[in-house]
């Protein structure tokens, strides 16, 4: 169980989404970037291994993200 916070710029707007998930290798939402012809700048700020808790267990079995 994993989260992953990734930084977005698009234009002058910064956006933090934070993404929770099974499996070590960092994962990005795809249904994110939807607008065709639209020019993204994303980093990945870090990724944590999370503490087995029954709430992080559902996160990241539904895959639960949040943006800031």
């Amino acid at each position: 169980m994993y989260k992953t916070v990734w930084q977005i710029n698009y234009k002058e707007f910064k956006t933090e989404l934070t993404y929770y998930h099974f499996g070590k290798e960092p994962k990005f939402p795809s249904w994110y970037m939807q607008e065709e012809g639209t020019t993204y700048e994303i980093e990945m700020k870090w990724n944590l291994k999370l503490v087995r808790t029954y709430k992080m267990f559902f996160k990241c079995l539904f895959r639960d993200w949040i943006i800031h």
